[in-house]
Parts: C-alpha cells; structure tokens; sequence
C-alpha cells in the first residue's frame, strides 16, 4: 500500500490480514482519498478485497477505482475477466 498526495496504490494479491489492516487505514481517511490504484503484476487472492473495494465505491460514488470503473481487468492467469455492476 502506497500513499501519493490524494492517491493510493494498493496490491492485489493482500492476504486477509492486509486487508483488515487497509480497511481500517483507508475508512477514517476515506474522505481525503480521491482515487484508489491498483499495482499492475498483482493477482487477485481472495473476494474480500473486490467487496470492500465495490463498499468504499457505494460510499462515495465520486471516488476513481479504475479498476472497477473499467468493468475489467487481464490477468496471466484468469484471462479477462468481466463484470457488470448494478445497483
């Protein structure tokens, strides 16, 4: 996890633990965050990460995640993988 300005760079492949300690990093600072990046090479690990991600975006629906805004992603592994956001 990395802090740049208004920015953050988050990894993909975080393991629970990193993903409760970002949760509780990024919710008390969530209004100063303007967009969340994720590094390039990673591999999503676990769906915990992708339901806090889409949480924050319903929190504040202003907040760039290109990542989900995109709707997709390549992975060496998975192939593209697509989906649909509805409300």
């Amino acid at each position: 996890m990395e802090i740049n300005g208004d920015a953050l760079t988050i990894d993909l492949d975080m393991s629970m633990d990193e993903i409760v300690e970002f949760e509780e990093f990024i919710r008390p600072r969530i209004e100063y965050i303007e967009k969340i990046e994720i590094e390039e090479n990673g591999l999503l690990k676990s769906s915990a990460l992708l339901s806090l991600l889409v949480s924050i975006k319903k929190t504040r629906p202003e907040m760039e995640i290109p990542f989900l805004d995109k709707g997709w992603t390549m992975s060496p592994i998975y192939g593209t993988v697509h989906w649909i956001y509805h409300d």
